[in-house]
């Protein structure tokens, strides 16, 4: 890995209770641009969504995690 390549880590991020859950179909849509792999979805509920992603992506889809399951 270069050096001004970020590193990459493997995270457990929960689902909301939401139907369409937001933070399962922003994990997709980043795993479609290539900024998260190794997806793996395990049904609970809420959803528990392991990635891997760099720990600003990381960051984002914590606080999109949190907004959602807090907004009812």
């Amino acid at each position: 890995m270069a050096d001004d390549e970020p590193e990459w880590q493997r995270v457990m991020v929960r689902g909301s209770l939401k139907t369409p859950d937001p933070v399962l179909r922003e994990v997709q849509r980043l795993e479609q641009l290539g900024q998260v792999k190794d997806v793996v979805i395990l049904e609970s509920y809420p959803l528990q969504i392991w990635f891997s992603a760099d720990l600003e992506t990381i960051e984002n889809l914590k606080s999109l995690s949190k907004k959602s399951s807090s907004a009812r």
